[in-house]
C-alpha cells in the first residue's frame, strides 16, 4: 500500500509530499515494523511519480523479498536548485553544474527528526526504536542518509548511502568523521559505480573519498559495508538493481 500526504517542514517554511508504502495488512496484522527513512521520496515507487519516468520499484522488491517494513520518503523541492541546497549538509559550489549553495541540510533534518518521525510514530504502528529506524538516500540524498548517520546516529542506527554526492563536501564530512564517535552499533552501507561520473577521475575521487570516510568512521567504531559497481551508473535503474542487498544489509548485516 502507498500513502501519498503533505507535511509542513517549519524550519524552511514550505509543504512537502510524503511517498510511504506500508504492508498491505498493516491495519489489522498488530504488527509493527521497522522504518526506512528516505529522501527523494517521489523516486522510490511509482514510474509517474518519478522525475525522469523510472521508479526504484521499491514496494515491489520489499514484497519479493519478504520484508515487513515501512518506508516514508520525502519529496524533495522541485524549483531551481533548490533540492541542491536542502540535500547539503554543508556550503558548497559545483562549477560543472554552475551552483553555490549554503547549504539547509540542518534544516532538513529538523524536519525528519523532529516532525517526521514523531508524527510517523504516532499514527502508524512502527518500532521506533533506533534499532529498527534506518534512513537512505541517493546522489544527494547519499550525502544526507551519511550525515544523518553520523550527526543524529543516536535515532539512526542503520544508513543507505547510495552514490553519494561527496566531492564538493568532503572535507566537512571527513572533518566531521574525526569528531564524530559511535558508543552503539551502527551500519553504514556504502555503493557508488564506475559509470555515474564524468569519466574515469570522478570514479577515482569517488573512490578515494568513500574509502577515506569509512576508514574513519570504523576507527570510531562503526560498521561499513561496501558495494563498487563496475557498471553502476547514476541512475533510477542502476539503484533499484541494488535494491535486494541492500534490503538484505537493512535485516541481516551485523
Amino acid at each position: 500500500m502507498i500513502l501519498k500526504f503533505e507535511l509542513y517542514m517549519s524550519a524552511l517554511q514550505k509543504q512537502r509530499k510524503i511517498h510511504m508504502y506500508l504492508p498491505d495488512d498493516y491495519l489489522y496484522s498488530q504488527k509493527r515494523y521497522p522504518v526506512l527513512y528516505m529522501f527523494d521520496g517521489h523516486n522510490l515507487f511509482h514510474d509517474e511519480d518519478a522525475t525522469y519516468g523510472k521508479s526504484w520499484n521499491l514496494a515491489w522488491h520489499i514484497i519479493e523479498g519478504k520484508k515487513d517494513m515501512i518506508v516514508v520518503g520525502q519529496e524533495c523541492s522541485h524549483h531551481g536548485n533548490d533540492r541542491l541546497n536542502e540535500y547539503s549538509p554543508y556550503p558548497f559550489a559545483d562549477a560543472q553544474l554552475q551552483v553555490q549553495q549554503t547549504g539547509l541540510g540542518e534544516e532538513t533534518m529538523d524536519f525528519f527528526v523532529n516532525e517526521l518521525k514523531p508524527y510517523i510514530d504516532a499514527h502508524f504502528p512502527t518500532l521506533p526504536q533506533r534499532k529498527t529506524t534506518w534512513i537512505a538516500g541517493s546522489s544527494c540524498g547519499g550525502e544526507m542518509a551519511l550525515f544523518a548517520g553520523m550527526r543524529y546516529r543516536d535515532i539512526y542506527s542503520r544508513s543507505l548511502v547510495i552514490s553519494p554526492y561527496l566531492i564538493p563536501t568532503a572535507d566537512y564530512f571527513l572533518m566531521d568523521a574525526d569528531q564524530t564517535f559511535f558508543d552503539q552499533p551502527s551500519y553504514f552501507y556504502m555503493s557508488w559505480g564506475a559509470l555515474e561520473g564524468n569519466g574515469k577521475h570522478a570514479f577515482v575521487q569517488e573512490t578515494t573519498i568513500c574509502t577515506e570516510l569509512a576508514n574513519r568512521l570504523q576507527e570510531h567504531g562503526a560498521r561499513v559495508f561496501f558495494h563498487v559497481k563496475p557498471e553502476g551508473e547514476h541512475t533510477e535503474s542502476s539503484w533499484e538493481e541494488e535494491a535486494p542487498l541492500f534490503l538484505d544489509f537493512l535485516f541481516y548485516y551485523e
